[in-house]
């Protein structure tokens, strides 16, 4: 009953819950691949799922939201497969306890539908587990883990992470069968027709892919900046999310640390005891592994609840499920209760304004892609991103404006309005200028190619920016050509003598045929923290 409890205000939080930055960002995956755009082959297939959804009424934020109802059902299996599991190990009520346990913890709840890979890739993982544990491996077994443990990684590459889950689990087997030379061919088998089953989906999702050449050198790229920064020594670099984590869900938090202990006391044999610790590693997961935002806990903890079905076994004697079943439920709800359910609006608006402004497909520059039906021209701002593009050194704004009209810049993070209000803190200082020296506010979060003209006598100004601009505010002079208030002028990139002629009033050249908001955006939240 509790289980169905949260299954249901979570089903809730779908539909109110704002969308967040990562989300918006796979859904321009998502329009790249129902559109025919350039797309990397690993991470993006479980998109295939999705790809109906771009053709329906509605916005990029509507279309999320239907697309989180598939990935809710995902986490349905992921629930059925934690019990599954965890019934190899202990009694029925304390397998569903530890099931609860994960449903109930904060980040599950706000997450566990999220459009990205992890709700997929997490259900087929311990879906892997489950068949790998229970079954007697005869060939049917044996396909069934080797098909699902390869085409794991093409979901996400991070599901090499349950590895020593994976490796905890076979031990047990194989202790199970003697530790024969039989024994281990099956499990060679199995390794064989994993390998055998990424291959083929990666061959095949690729050649589906526009162009198969950008398809494979994408995902080749992905997986050498994965290799290269996917693991740390030192602060946890996503510490106030751990520590949000941990808050947010105390009841498996509680779990996680007394599971060490119940492992240690359990009356198993000592390869249960493997077994069971390589099933609770992925919670060290967040002092060593880089990316770890909350939506990462999805994937992390469901091998975790599963070992921590032996703290709820130990504690049960003391602590009645039935008063564990209510501390959980307890915990987990003021957490949707205090969800934000007012961004999603805002988003909507957003989302809204922008498809209308732009009828024919522009460029632009934003955090993650809030506008996909649009053309994104730079990298995603994330920590990740940021710090590629500034190794690198490449001004890629500049170059990106020198290239094509990039008339749309959303400011939707802070890196991006700390740049404009002054900050070259994570800008090469090229880009920075041209970036604060190009583009105007417009409507709330929307910005566009621009430039101020003070008055004073005719000055050298850079458009890098081609197209219509619409004179406002004062009339100028360009090029030794008179433009009224309202005037469209053609500009084309370079240098431009301009004036303005309107006494003291400063103008305004703003790109684009007299646009006018259709809704005026009185906000600039357009993301919530996680």
């Amino acid at each position: 009953m509790a289980i169905a409890l949260l299954l249901i205000v979570q089903f809730a939080l779908i539909f109110t819950h704002a969308v967040n930055w990562d989300e918006s960002y796979h859904y321009g995956q998502l329009y790249d691949l129902a559109t025919g755009q350039p797309l990397g082959a690993l991470q993006t297939l479980y998109l295939r799922a999705y790809t109906w959804i771009v053709a329906l009424p509605g916005n990029a934020i509507d279309h999320v939201v239907i697309a989180r109802i598939g990935q809710w059902l995902c986490e349905w299996v992921t629930l059925a497969m934690i019990f599954v599991l965890a019934r190899r190990f202990v009694d029925r009520t304390s397998a569903i306890v530890a099931t609860l346990a994960y449903l109930a913890t904060g980040y599950i709840l706000q997450h566990g539908f999220a459009l990205r890979a992890d709700p997929m890739v997490t259900a087929v993982l311990i879906a892997a587990l489950a068949l790998f544990t229970r079954s007697t491996l005869g060939w049917r077994g044996i396909l069934g883990v080797g098909l699902l443990a390869g085409f794991a990684p093409m979901l996400s590459i991070k599901a090499v992470l349950y590895a020593p889950a994976f490796a905890g689990i076979a031990w047990l087997r194989w202790c199970e069968f003697g530790r024969t030379g039989k024994a281990a061919l099956r499990f060679v088998a199995i390794g064989a027709i994993a390998i055998a089953t990424f291959a083929i989906v990666f061959a095949l999702h690729s050649a589906m892919l526009a162009p198969k050449v950008a398809a494979v050198d994408g995902s080749i790229g992905l997986a050498n900046s994965a290799a290269s920064r996917m693991f740390f020594i030192g602060r946890p670099n996503n510490l106030g999310s751990l520590i949000q984590g941990i808050l947010t869900g105390l009841g498996l938090t509680s779990l996680v640390v007394a599971a060490p202990f119940a492992i240690a006391k359990r009356a198993g044999s000592r390869a249960e005891k493997i077994a069971l610790a390589g099933l609770l590693l992925p919670a060290v997961l967040p002092f060593v592994y880089e990316n770890t935002a909350p939506y990462f806990y999805v994937f992390m903890l469901a091998p975790v609840a599963v070992a921590c079905a032996t703290s709820v076994a130990w504690l049960r004697p003391k602590i009645p499920a039935m008063v564990m079943t209510a501390l959980l439920v307890a915990l987990a709800i003021p957490v949707a209760i205090g969800d934000n359910r007012t961004t999603i609006d805002n988003q909507r608006r957003l989302a809204t304004e922008l498809d209308a402004m732009f009828p024919a497909p522009v460029a632009y520059f934003d955090h993650a892609d809030v506008a996909p039906r649009n053309f994104k021209r730079n990298p995603m701002l994330t920590p990740w991103g940021y710090r590629g593009y500034l190794h690198r050194g490449v001004p890629v704004y500049r170059q990106t404006m020198e290239r094509e009209p990039v008339p749309l810049l959303v400011p939707n993070w802070w890196v991006l309005r700390g740049m404009l209000n002054g900050s070259d803190e994570f800008f090469l200082p090229e880009d920075a200028k041209v970036l604060r020296e190009n583009y105007l506010p417009f409507n709330g979060p929307i910005w566009l190619a621009g430039k101020t003209i003070a008055p004073g006598p005719a000055k050298a100004v850079e458009i890098l920016v081609p197209g219509p601009y619409t004179v406002r505010d004062a009339n100028v002079v360009i090029d030794g050509v008179n433009h009224a208030i309202g005037a469209i002028v053609l500009l084309n990139r370079g240098e431009h003598r301009i004036a303005a002629t309107g006494g003291g009033t400063p103008a305004r050249l703003v790109w684009g045929n007299r646009i006018e908001p259709r809704d005026r955006l009185d906000f600039q939240a357009t993301w919530v923290p996680f």
